[in-house]
């Protein structure tokens, strides 16, 4: 499996950028996101964009674990099969808690399994699948919605359901429709590939999402202004929608754009910052058991969730934040994983620990 440039190291811009991905989520978990003033438009700018964040952030992950790794039993193959087969279960599992947000992770446990053989694909190849997919994914999920009981991402996904029910919820009715949320990822994976150094790629992952971003949301509005609004019922007319989680392709281009430049100013900020940035920075390194936290602590405590105003989510959005913040810093100061990472990585920190040491390896029996 071919390298790539700068994969070895961690890069603080990437952890960075996955705790703004969980900020983000928490925010749209907690408060109001169709407020019309000002305060709730700014309030609600994660929804819908968030997720894509975390959806490219996972596809540059596995592009950097990809790279950093080889053979199959210590490399990228394993280790992917191993989360997925965790994910899955604790994704699900997490949807039956009663709460109101939706749970991203088993797809990203049918990603992670995708990807064994994504990571393999040359460049060229690899890109323009994910440019196809975010073309005719959201077409055939609107045709699909149309011409079939099927609702594109409209059920949750629960343990307990039946295997073929998962995996066409995975693929079709789920609220993450791999048949759209695969286009942001398989362009993280591409994305992961790039030298993520080099200061002129991180501009121009600023400048071309943000480029892409505006173009998509000013084709919608001047769509939409020459053509009318979308109806209710569902139609052709529906391509014409940029709104969050319509899997519609402005929207999808527009998020998935918004994700890129954030992890382009995430890279810049992370550099220039150094030391000042380490709590979020600590944060982002331990996503998982964050993103499950957030969900445990919003099923034990259901009042936290439903704010009927920015005014009243803010508070407890910052708590959430700030309280994640210092717990990860402290955290990391202990201990080089999270408690959930630790699952994840599991099988190697056993393998290293009752392995044969290095002076040992080699050894004549």
């Amino acid at each position: 499996m071919a390298s790539y440039p700068g994969t070895m190291a961690r890069l603080a811009g990437i952890d960075l950028a996955r705790a703004l991905a969980i900020i983000g989520m928490l925010m749209v978990h907690v408060g109001p996101t169709h407020e019309d003033d000002l305060g709730g438009w700014l309030y609600a700018l994660p929804h819908g964009r968030a997720a894509i964040l975390f959806m490219l952030l996972a596809g540059i992950g596995v592009s950097l674990l990809a790279g950093a790794r080889s053979g199959w039993l210590n490399g990228a193959p394993a280790r992917l099969a191993w989360r997925s087969a965790w994910l899955l279960p604790l994704g699900l599992w997490l949807q039956t808690l009663g709460i109101s947000a939706l749970v991203i992770l088993p797809v990203y446990a049918a990603l992670f399994l995708a990807a064994i053989a994504v990571v393999r694909l040359p460049d060229r190849p690899l890109l323009g699948l994910a440019l196809v997919l975010a073309v005719m994914g959201p077409f055939t999920a609107l045709a699909l919605e149309m011409h079939t009981p099927a609702i594109v991402g409209g059920r949750r996904l629960v343990l307990g359901d039946p295997a073929g029910e998962i995996l066409l919820g995975l693929a079709l009715e789920g609220p993450y429709p791999l048949i759209t949320w695969a286009a942001p990822f398989l362009f993280g994976v591409w994305l992961g590939r790039r030298d993520l150094r080099r200061t002129a790629l991180r501009w121009w992952c600023v400048l071309g999402g943000a480029g892409v971003a505006g173009a998509a949301l000013g084709l919608a509005a001047a769509l939409q202004a020459g053509l009318g609004e979308p109806g209710y019922l569902v139609a052709w007319d529906h391509l014409l929608l940029a709104a969050p989680h319509s899997q519609m392709p402005l929207w999808l281009w527009s998020a998935t754009g918004t994700a890129v430049a954030v992890t382009g100013l995430c890279l810049l900020a992370a550099d220039l910052a150094g030391r000042w940035l380490w709590p979020p920075v600590a944060m982002g390194q331990l996503a998982l058991t964050f993103y499950v936290g957030h969900l445990l602590i919003l099923a034990w405590r259901p009042e936290l969730r439903g704010a009927a105003s920015p005014e009243e989510a803010v508070p407890v959005v910052l708590v959430f934040a700030l309280g994640g913040m210092a717990i990860a810093t402290a955290w990391r100061w202990l201990f080089r994983r999270g408690p959930l990472e630790i699952v994840l990585a599991l099988p190697w920190m056993l393998g290293d620990y009752f392995g044969p040491r290095p002076a040992e390896r080699g050894r004549p029996a």
